[in-house]
């Protein structure tokens, strides 16, 4: 341990700042001014960093930078552990382009691509490592930088980005403090919100199909490690150029997607225009963070579409309103989903919402009567199903289980028909 520290501390400049730079490092700077890069120094090491900043009134898609300032504290309903969030300040941005894959030790992040705001400015910085032997300075500057923020935004970073980085960490034997660094991880947002309605939850598919973001002439992050050997082969900067932009348009799309998940939790969204598929997972997304007001606009405006665009959303949808109490609407909808089908002449229709209404009548409006018909009705669609699919077991014990409750119903039904008595009728005399 003292020999690696002995090591290390040979690289330390007596008086960092003091001595001009060499004719080696002014070639190094100017290696890197084509792609608006630089090299840095600390008492660690070297690294190639870009910093750019913009202005907040940029627009990257459909928003501005700036438009998440003022809205920034709505993030923490995303990770209710978080605590209490000051303002955008505290958000640091992050997307790593890495050598591999895995989480493992083998895997390194060439590039730590980084995001914050800072006075009138949106800015980035990347990090880059020539080599190997750079990650350590670039590793100390990542953890001073990590001091001044709170919440860690990021695309699948929980579960890659930031453990990839915390091994880094350990295996080059610095200490990072993160108790206070909270994780706040879009991807799971994302999937909660589009994972029906888009070919896939990847940044590069939501950016384009909700945040109105573009991509021209994009290098493909899963050929950022190509790039990346091929750059340690030949020595050309040019070579990662077009990972160095990849990484900066990731952490511009960070930013305007955190708005864009702000605008939904405070309602500054117009649901009419979100189509139904989209509708339904933004008002169960909202439930499951606990925002009932907001989750019921969603609901309510969704149960007033048209029959076709949300066929296929009716029983989830009555399943809220059964779960919130508000049983009149999901009584209306299980009703209208078997007059849908009745319309549609299904030969089979939908065993649930005969099911459901079975229920209701019985176990809340307790008339066995009505009960008992839309149980018979469940049972014969439930034999339809067992004949077009021989050795269903799941559909005989559900037909089983009707039979039951129908035999139950009868009874029940039994009981509350009026009591027939013999009465002997007085016949008047007749003149």
């Amino acid at each position: 341990m003292s020999g690696l520290r002995d090591r290390l501390n040979r690289l330390k400049p007596s008086s960092p700042g003091a001595n001009p730079p060499t004719v080696q490092e002014r070639a190094e700077d100017h290696e890197w001014i084509g792609l608006d890069a630089r090299m840095e120094r600390n008492e660690w090491g070297q690294f190639v960093l870009r910093e750019r900043r913009y202005s907040l009134d940029y627009r990257h898609g459909l928003y501005a930078l700036g438009d998440l300032i003022g809205h920034a504290s709505v993030l923490d309903v995303l990770n209710r552990s978080a605590g209490s969030l000051s303002g955008h300040e505290a958000l640091l941005f992050l997307d790593t382009e890495t050598t591999g894959l895995g989480i493992g030790a083998g895997n390194v992040p060439f590039m730590v691509g980084i995001g914050y705001y800072q006075g009138e400015s949106y800015v980035v910085e990347q990090l880059f490592i020539r080599n190997p032997a750079e990650e350590l300075a670039m590793l100390a500057y990542l953890r001073e930088k990590l001091q001044s923020f709170s919440r860690v935004i990021s695309y699948n970073g929980r579960t890659f980005d930031w453990p990839v980085l915390k091994n880094r960490f350990i295996l080059n034997r610095i200490q990072l403090e993160d108790r206070h660094l909270h994780q706040i991880d879009l991807l799971y947002t994302s999937r909660s919100i589009w994972r029906s309605t888009l070919p896939s939850c990847r940044l590069g598919t939501v950016e384009e199909a909700r945040l109105g973001v573009l991509r021209e002439e994009d290098v493909p992050g899963s050929m950022a490690p190509a790039l990346y050997f091929q750059y340690l082969a030949e020595g050309n900067p040019q070579a990662i150029e077009g990972v160095f932009d990849h990484n900066e348009r990731d952490i511009l799309s960070l930013s305007v997607l955190a708005s864009h998940v702000t605008r939904l939790v405070q309602g500054r969204i117009r649901l009419s225009e979100l189509e139904a598929g989209e509708l339904y997972r933004v008002g169960a997304w909202l439930d499951k963070l606990e925002l009932p007001e907001l989750a019921e606009q969603a609901f309510r405006q969704l149960a007033e579409r048209n029959g076709d665009e949300i066929r296929e959303l009716r029983m989830p949808m009555a399943a809220y309103f059964k779960k919130k109490g508000d049983y009149r609407q999901a009584v209306r909808i299980w009703e209208d989903s078997i007059e849908e089908n009745r319309n549609a002449g299904k030969f089979i229709p939908s065993v649930e919402p005969f099911i459901e209404l079975a229920i209701h009548y019985e176990h809340r409006m307790k008339n066995a009567k009505q009960a008992l018909a839309y149980a018979e009705e469940a049972l014969q669609a439930a034999r339809k199903r067992i004949s077009l699919a021989r050795g269903d077991r799941k559909q005989r014990l559900l037909a089983e289980n009707l039979q039951k409750r129908i035999e139950r119903l009868m009874r029940k039904v039994d009981k509350q028909m009026p009591m027939l008595f013999d009465v002997d009728e007085e016949i008047e005399p007749t003149n």
